[in-house]
């Protein structure tokens, strides 16, 4: 199994590895992977590891730590890792995670919707929400195909 690839003297890490490291950290801890992602913020070559999972920063640095000495010699030299919770306002990725949401406030954009609204429904296919229309209740069914982007939203 190759670890990293090394191109013109250039260290390229494999992700697969890197991840099934994360997973045996993460599955000691009880924990589960929401996703691992490669980022650029200006020059910087950031690879985000992404917990689904809610905790506090005292919770997070020690898992942090563990997994930065193990993926260590699997990460080239110019990345930073960092390693978060998904958030409060999680994408939601799938109908099953969506459905999993039933009665959940979310934020919604489609060509029929865009905006908060609670999901009243979820059949086949088919995302019944409700939400206000100038102060007057509404539901609609979307149909799943149709949703560029769904995530989980805070309710003031």
């Amino acid at each position: 199994m190759v670890l990293t690839y090394i191109f013109n003297g250039v260290k390229y890490m494999n992700i697969n590895v890197i991840k099934m490291k994360v997973l045996q950290v993460l599955s000691k801890h009880q924990l589960k992977l929401f996703d691992i992602l490669e980022e650029k913020m200006g020059k910087e070559k950031i690879l985000t590891i992404l917990i689904d999972e809610e905790m506090d920063h005292n919770v997070l640095e020690p898992i942090h730590m563990e997994i930065l000495d193990l993926i260590n010699d699997d990460l080239p030299d110019d990345y930073f890792l960092q390693v978060s919770t998904v958030g409060i306002e999680k994408p939601l990725r799938s109908l099953a995670e969506v459905k999993a949401e039933l009665g959940g406030y979310v934020f919604i954009e489609s060509d029929l919707f865009t905006g908060n609204a609670t999901i009243e429904a979820v059949n086949e296919n088919v995302i019944t929400i409700s939400f206000f229309l100038k102060g007057r209740p509404k539901k609609i069914d979307i149909n799943y195909q149709t949703i560029r982007f769904i995530r989980q939203a805070v309710k003031f």
